[in-house]
């Protein structure tokens, strides 16, 4: 019979470095879970076996790729996905919020048609025939009463791209309207195809990692952005790119600008044409290139001659000096100078024409199919689906 071992000091630690190890090998959830049931205390989510899966956000049109943490079947985080080029391993603030919004007790699980007088908030459930056949029903009449010109479609982004551009034309209504149009991009695709023959479309083609200047004029970066945007600003200001910020407001990203311009709203036109002024006089815009891909360049001198600072500071509340300054410090740092197209660029009327002026701005700077400034994207080529001529076609998209 073998006799028990004495325990000394150097057997007891080797036992117990074994045990720890040992423990160590299995999941973390398998050594805790037991006792935390018997105590009857709830186990963390963070606690217990998870799965992941691929998805894409849809809390904004941006649709970044995420990566869904899910327990016993429910999302219980989300992540952006590191392999994903817009989210590149982050979410904003919307897109973190994503679950909650899974999981809200208000939230519509499937159609409801009112039963109630207007306003007065009864409903009832609604399976999907029933409510497209309702809907039908309802579209029908307007048509046989008003013709097919009396129904409106509205939508938003191009999450509504069929419903929106080909399902108006099919019902014989030309009406058919894009917020994402209509309040916030078509002066500046208009304003694009105007001044350089190309639209700028989405996403805004700003080479980010190149620029040495960026300048914002109505662009709310770190507000109502896009999760990519605001991380190319970012990093761009992180490696000591110069920002230039024209806001009435005090914005997030006013606070991190170089030079924040607390312009008079609605004088934005003549804030630009000074620009040009500054460009022009002081010799900072890039002639050869201008030379060889520009007209009209001779005009645009005349007419901006006598467009000083001093005269745009009588109008924009802004001090001259700071009117020049930023000018200079925009085309000494062209061409890798860019004043970024905004979105939401519908203000006060004169939208296309002030669009006009930050394209031709950029012109100046050399900026077009430049490092560090606008490049020249081009998109896969794809055959139109045949189908009848359409009554109305747009020009800016949305």
């Amino acid at each position: 019979m073998t006799q028990p071992q004495p325990i000394t000091r150097r057997r007891f630690l080797q036992g117990a470095s074994a045990a720890m190890a040992s423990a160590a090998a299995l999941p973390v959830v398998q050594q805790i879970a037991p006792a935390m049931r018997r105590l009857g205390a709830r186990l963390p989510w963070y606690r217990q076996a998870q799965k992941q899966t691929y998805n894409v956000c849809d809390m904004c049109p941006w649709r970044c790729g995420v990566v869904a943490t899910t327990v016993n079947g429910r999302v219980v985080k989300v992540d952006g996905n590191p392999k994903d080029p817009k989210s590149r391993g982050l979410l904003c603030a919307r897109g973190q919020a994503g679950p909650s919004f899974v999981y809200d007790s208000d939230r519509l699980k499937q159609p409801m048609i009112r039963v109630g007088a207007r306003g007065e908030g009864k409903f009832k459930n609604a399976t999907w025939k029933e409510a497209l056949d309702y809907t039908a029903e309802k579209m029908a009449k307007v048509r046989d009463q008003y013709g097919p010109e009396g129904m409106a479609f509205l939508g938003h982004t191009n999450g509504d791209f069929w419903f929106i551009d080909h399902f108006p034309q099919a019902f014989g209504s030309p009406n058919a309207a894009k917020a994402s149009s209509a309040m916030c991009t078509s002066p500046r695709e208009e304003a694009a195809l105007i001044t350089f023959g190309r639209s700028i479309g989405n996403h805004e083609p700003v080479d980010w990692d190149a620029a040495r200047c960026l300048t914002l004029i109505g662009t709310h970066i770190g507000e109502d952005a896009r999760n990519t945007p605001m991380q190319d600003l970012a990093n761009a200001r992180a490696r000591g790119a110069k920002l230039i910020v024209v806001d009435p407001r005090f914005s997030s990203v006013a606070m991190k600008a170089d030079y924040w311009l607390q312009i008079k709203p609605g004088t934005d036109t003549a804030l630009l044409l000074a620009w040009a002024n500054v460009l022009i006089a002081e010799n900072l815009f890039d002639k050869a290139y201008l030379d060889k891909w520009a007209n009209g360049f001779d005009e645009l001198a005349k007419h901006v001659a006598g467009l000083t600072p001093e005269w745009a500071a009588a109008i924009t509340d802004l001090p001259a000096e700071l009117i020049r300054t930023t000018a200079r410090v925009m085309g000494n740092a062209r061409p890798q100078s860019v004043i970024v197209p905004g979105r939401h660029v519908i203000w006060y009327g004169n939208d296309t024409q002030r669009m006009r002026a930050v394209y031709i701005i950029n012109a100046l700077l050399g900026a077009y199919g430049r490092e560090g400034g606008i490049y020249l994207s081009k998109t896969p080529y794809l055959e139109e689906y045949p189908h009848p001529p359409y009554a109305v076609v747009g020009g800016a998209g949305g």
